[in-house]
């Protein structure tokens, strides 16, 4: 995975720190929740974003309202790494993975919900601009050159050393958007209900953020250190009332 340069000065510069972004434990916590596709692509629509887009205005007010409740909102506004694909046309048929990641603003500082989901549009426009003008192969072949007993080495000196208890993170939370089947699936004729994804964490980034569209809905699924997110189920409710909040400002706006 390749983390691409945002052409926003903001990303720059080393993320802000927050309780999640420290060394991990051991131990997990996971949460899952669906919200309505329909309501997501509704605010899409009246603000003239992506899809994307509102997905992570919608995870940027629910970590804006859960650090403020623990009066641990920095100043300046979180980060984002968010995974993207960078195959070209030629691979679209092809069942292999290149994906790379880009960088963006969750625009945290701002308290206003369109005018957060504004700034994170520009963003993400910048990102990928600076990521288009980089070929493909370029990005992926760097990774050849790095062996895996080195990137093994790295891992262990951090674990060892919990520099990310001194330091601020490259960025906040890996947020992973998943396009999934419109169509329902069936396990044994059985259907299955809901598309719950779970990822992982890392030393420094004690929480991630993913969600897979299935059928009508959004399935959210958060992992996090217990140590560092002892109260994820919290974000059930906060997420749930970033899109609302989402929704009411569009049909104001309307």
């Amino acid at each position: 995975m390749t983390c691409m340069p945002n052409a926003d000065p903001i990303s720059q510069t080393p993320a802000p720190r927050t309780p999640f972004n420290r060394s991990i434990t051991p131990h997990r916590r996971l949460a899952f929740f669906s919200q309505s596709l329909a309501d997501v692509k509704k605010v899409k629509t009246a603000a003239g974003t992506t899809l994307n887009d509102v997905v992570m205005a919608i995870s940027a007010g629910a970590l804006r309202r859960y650090l403020e409740e623990k009066k641990a909102l920095p100043k300046d506004p979180l980060m984002a790494m968010i995974p993207v694909s960078i195959r070209s046309e030629e691979e679209k048929q092809a069942y292999t993975n290149r994906v790379g990641s880009i960088l963006s603003t969750l625009a945290t500082d701002i308290e206003d919900p369109l005018e957060r989901l504004r700034r994170i549009h520009e963003a993400m426009k910048s990102a990928k601009r600076a990521s288009e003008a980089v070929p493909a192969n370029l990005l992926q072949d760097w990774t050849q050159v790095t062996t895996p007993a080195l990137i093994a080495q790295a891992a262990r000196i951090v674990a060892r050393t919990k520099i990310f208890d001194r330091m601020n993170p490259p960025f906040n939370v890996v947020i992973s958007n998943v396009p999934g089947p419109r169509e329902s699936l069936y396990c044994a004729g059985a259907q299955m209900q809901t598309f719950f994804p779970v990822s992982a964490v890392a030393d420094g980034q004690g929480l991630n953020i993913t969600v897979q569209s299935y059928r009508d809905h959004l399935d959210w699924g958060l992992i996090a250190c217990r140590e560092l997110v002892p109260d994820l189920w919290r974000f059930k409710d906060l997420f749930n009332e970033s899109l609302e909040e989402l929704v009411k400002a569009v049909a104001i706006k309307a």
